[in-house]
């Protein structure tokens, strides 16, 4: 049995792309490793890239990188690391979005026609910003996950079922 490799998609954007790490054991293991999967992570969140080069490739883990340190510091009620905040607002300025009403719903739009992994990114940080005044954001620190995602409840620990019972099954080890 494969697991797919995007299959735990579906919080929102800044969440799924920092989640583009995942914890086995105690190490982060890359989930972006070659351009293909970078176009096929944008494809299931619902974007269509061109293959990027691999210096296009490193400023995208560069603000995963980003994106994961300021979510983790959140998570923890800390500041931002240094030098992460001029990441996400470089990307923020690269494409500016602007807000407008759509079918009675808001919706950011890029101006324009710009590259569409610059956009990606532009939509990454500003969900990035919604999600940091979020009360629901949380860090599953289960064993092998290390993910963040968004409460259902207030007293939720971990990501999912699965979660919660190897981090009860790793509690009863270690007494």
């Amino acid at each position: 049995m494969t697991i797919e490799r995007w299959s735990w998609l579906g919080e929102p954007l800044a969440a799924d792309f920092a989640n583009t790490v995942r914890r086995r054991g105690q190490e982060y293991e890359e989930q972006l490793e070659h351009p293909q999967h970078l176009v096929d992570w944008a494809r299931h969140e619902g974007v269509e890239l061109e293959r990027p080069d691999a210096a296009q490739l490193e400023r995208v883990r560069e603000l995963r990188d980003a994106v994961f340190a300021i979510l983790l510091a959140a998570t923890s009620r800390e500041p931002p690391p240094p030098g992460t905040e001029r990441l996400v607002n470089a990307a923020l300025a690269a494409v500016p979005l602007v807000p407008q009403l759509q079918g009675g719903e808001v919706v950011l739009t890029a101006p324009g026609d710009p590259p569409a992994l610059d956009e990606l990114l532009a939509r990454v940080a500003a969900s990035l910003l919604d999600l940091l005044g979020d009360p629901a954001l949380a860090f599953c620190d289960a064993p092998s996950c290390g993910q963040f995602f968004l409460r259902h409840r207030r007293d939720q620990r971990w990501c999912g079922p699965a979660c919660g019972t190897r981090a009860r099954v790793a509690r009863h080890a270690r007494r």
